[in-house]
């Protein structure tokens, strides 16, 4: 078979695939067709199989190949993601259908690198677990994944021990680290811990118990007297309301003469119950803590008017431009067609509110409905809970018959465990022969090595000497030739041109000529442009003012109009709350009209059974024995009855205890598990981000230096080079530099002059006018 052009198709077909133009099943039928043609019947199903695979486990080998991206970033390329799913699909999946030797050819026709990285990830099970399983548990059932997938992975690693070790090999030169780390026999005997021992102390002698305290003397009360019991309480309260009324009249008689002290600020107006009344208002007022609002809301507001930006006023002018092109619409249609939507609209109106009172209608019946059956499953649940109490005990034996079988094995695998540790000790002890043999070799191979490389620096220094002479030979020659000086003169006239002949050449007067013409030109131009401006500016404000007027008045018509349609809203909702009141009380009426019909049935029954029940039971002990014995036996059976039930419930409510801690345990567990894989997660990402980012400032700071002393490098050469050109300029042409210097001390000497009549100019101009004349 010819796997490399099966696995190139099939990773064509699946990046080819597009899900909103056709169906999985036409997209592999049009490939197949367009190009699988000499393709036999069992590579065509073969590829069908493996799209359909992929697109069926395509978020579970989307976690799978992300992962290995970001862990193993530097040897993986993610151009090769369809790559990696077809053989991790293959390899999870489909490696029990799959021979091992038709396998083991279709990786090898692969690139050894990316097929290493890829099995050496699958069966690194601490990395699956750590960093996959956890995404994997989002989507799929923890138990199949553990079971199934990983399960899988650890089953097939014995039979891919071989074909690890010969892809390291080809890619690497080494042998597999996970195919050594499982051959590396285990340490034999581990070190136990100490444990730790009480300390021989003598004890102490107990303490004499104290003697039993004396008993109390009983005290004896006095009878009760007997005229205490002849009295009511109504009696003894009248007898008191009597005593308190004389003593009123005897302190009103005694005081009856007595004249009272008149004052005479009594006699003078005052203001003191209008006062005393006020306070108590505030008071009251301030102590209303049930009160909506502090203050009433104000009827009558007067309208802010808002100062608009020009985006707030563009804005609005769309807005408006849109409702006047949607009127003028609607105005064509009424002239073409002849006929308003009006009409429409409020049968369309009429139509939803019939709806809607047929909906609510709906939802209180169904509100019944759902209280029927709240109530059949409520007896359904009683029923089942019954059942659960039989198949709890069914259980409990079935686990104590499963811990037996499970303490055996674990002795069967105590004692295999043993023997192991025995033939490891001893393959142990031929180990240290063969490891100081290898270390001699190596120590040989060391010496050799660094013999060779000794001789090979020594041949290395000689070709750089020989090169270092032939370069300083040629540098003397270069410098020899370079100090033969090239002497050329001529004059200097403004009016000529220079004569290199190229375009548009001229002389310096010339250039300064068209110099002045040109600053002209954009002094006309600037001055044009500014009145442009100017106008342009007094337009838009113009335009501006006119849209914030129609707006104003747009906005005006417009509350009106929204107004309007806030009142028939509030209209509306008071009669729908009417409406669906009078509803919701029809139909509680009605449910409870059933529920109490339901409940009078089931009661009458119930008693009508339980009546029958007891009259057969009398009947029968009435056979039996005399009435007496009868009436001692109903008693104990109810007495029995009522233990037997009391015992049924308090066992009923331990089972379902039971369960719910059991449950509420097994959410804990499954929670600190989770936390604690999140937590190692963000640790490991932290950790290997951090050292990410310390070698990115390695690298970048090392590139800034490299380039800096590039920089300096060019920056001197360039330096040495401008040097030794002007000194070659001078040394040339020295009258064409006497007259540059000539003319660069002519304009500083200008330049001085102009300063010095500016500044005294300005000086003139600060003194007063009759300093002045």
């Amino acid at each position: 078979m010819r796997y490399q052009q099966l696995i190139t198709h099939a990773i064509d077909l699946i990046k080819s695939y597009n899900p909103v133009i056709l169906t999985p099943d036409s997209h592999c039928e049009q490939y197949i067709q367009e190009n699988c043609k000499k393709l036999f019947d069992t590579e065509i199903m073969f590829l069908k199989q493996v799209f359909s695979g992929v697109q069926r486990y395509e978020e579970f080998l989307k976690i799978l190949t992300k992962t290995m991206f970001t862990l193993l970033s530097s040897t993986t390329n993610r151009n090769d993601g369809t790559l990696y799913q077809i053989f991790s699909y293959l390899i999870i999946f489909r490696l029990d259908e799959l021979p091992y030797n038709e396998f083991k050819k279709m990786v090898s026709e692969q690139d050894p690198v990316k097929m290493n990285v890829l099995l050496q990830f699958l069966f690194d099970i601490e990395k699956i677990q750590t960093h996959v399983k956890p995404l994997w548990i989002e989507i799929y059932d923890p138990q199949y994944i553990q079971e199934t997938v990983i399960g899988g992975l650890e089953q097939h690693f014995p039979m891919m021990k071989d074909l690890l070790s010969t892809l390291s090999s080809r890619a690497t030169g080494k042998q597999s680290e996970l195919v050594e780390e499982d051959e590396r026999p285990q340490s034999a005997t581990k070190k136990q811990p100490t444990k730790t021992l009480p300390f021989k102390l003598s004890e102490t002698k107990k303490k004499p118990e104290p003697p039993p305290p004396p008993k109390p003397e009983q005290y004896k009360s006095k009878p009760v007297p007997t005229y205490l019991n002849k009295r009511t309480l109504s009696q003894v309260e009248e007898e008191n309301k009597q005593r308190l009324e004389q003593s009123k009249k005897k302190v009103q008689d005694n005081y009856k003469e007595a004249k009272q002290f008149e004052f005479k600020t009594d006699q003078r107006p005052t203001n003191y119950e209008t006062v005393k009344r006020e306070v108590e208002d505030t008071l009251n007022k301030q102590l209303q803590f049930n009160m909506k609002y502090a203050r009433p809301v104000p009827t009558e507001l007067e309208a802010a008017e808002i100062k608009l930006n020009a985006a707030a006023i563009l804005r609005e002018e769309m807005l408006l431009k849109k409702k006047q092109e949607i009127e003028k619409e609607r105005v064509k249609n009424l002239e073409v067609n002849l006929r308003d939507s009006g009409e429409f609209e409020e049968w369309k109106k009429q139509q939803d509110e019939i709806e809607q009172i047929a909906k609510m209608e709906h939802q209180q019946q169904k509100k019944i409905e759902m209280e029927l059956a709240r109530e059949a499953a409520m007896r359904a649940q009683e029923d089942k809970f019954k059942e659960n109490r039989i198949l709890a005990e069914k259980m409990k034996e079935e686990a104590i018959e499963r811990l037996k079988e499970r303490q055996e094995l674990q002795l069967e695998q105590v004692e295999h465990k043993k023997q192991l540790i025995e033939q490891i000790i001893e393959a142990e002890k031929k180990v240290h022969i063969q490891v100081e043999k290898v270390q001699e070799r190596n120590k040989q191979m060391a010496e050799d090595q660094k013999l060779e490389m000794a001789r090979k620096l020594e041949l290395k220094r000689q070709e750089d000497e020989q090169i270092r002479i032939k370069r300083e030979e040629l540098i003397k020659q270069i410098r020899e030739l370079e100090r033969q000086p090239i002497k050329r003169t001529k004059g200097y006239d403004p009016t000529e041109t220079m004569g290199y002949g190229l375009l548009e050449e001229m002389s310096l007067a010339e250039l300064r000529d068209r110099l002045e013409v040109v600053k002209a030109e954009r002094k006309a131009e600037e001055e044009e442009k500014r009145k442009e401006i100017v106008q342009s500016k007094d337009e838009y404000l113009s335009s501006m003012q006119k849209k914030v007027q129609e707006i104003k008045a747009h906005r005006r018509s417009e509350s009106q109009q929204k107004n309007m349609e806030r009142e028939a809203k509030k209209l509306k909702k008071q009669k729908e709350e009417e409406l669906r009141k009078k509803i919701r009380e029809e139909q509680l009426i009605e449910v409870q009209s059933k529920i109490s019909q339901k409940k009078s049935i089931k009661s009458a029954e119930e008693q009508r059974i339980a009546a029958e029940v007891r009259e057969t039971k009398l009947r029968q002990q009435y056979m039996n024995a005399n009435k007496a014995m009868v009436e001692m036996k109903a008693w104990k059976s109810q007495q029995d009855g009522l233990e037997r039930e009391i015992k049924n419930r308090q066992n009923e409510k331990l089972i379902v205890q039971e369960g719910i801690e059991s449950v509420n345990l097994k959410d804990r567990k499954i929670l600190a598990e989770q936390a604690k894989r999140l937590v190692k997660t963000k640790v490991d990402f932290n950790q290997a981000y951090d050292k990410e980012l310390k070698t990115a400032y390695q690298m970048n700071e090392e590139l800034h230096r490299e380039e800096a002393e590039n920089r300096t490098q060019m920056h001197n050469i360039q330096r040495e080079w401008k040097e030794e050109h002007t000194k070659n300029m001078i040394t040339r042409d020295e009258y064409k530099q006497k007259i540059s210097e000539t003319s660069l001390q002519n304009s500083k000497k200008k330049s001085q002059k102009q300063k010095v009549q500016f500044q005294q100019s300005r000086q003139l101009e600060q003194l007063p006018s009759a300093q002045y004349s």
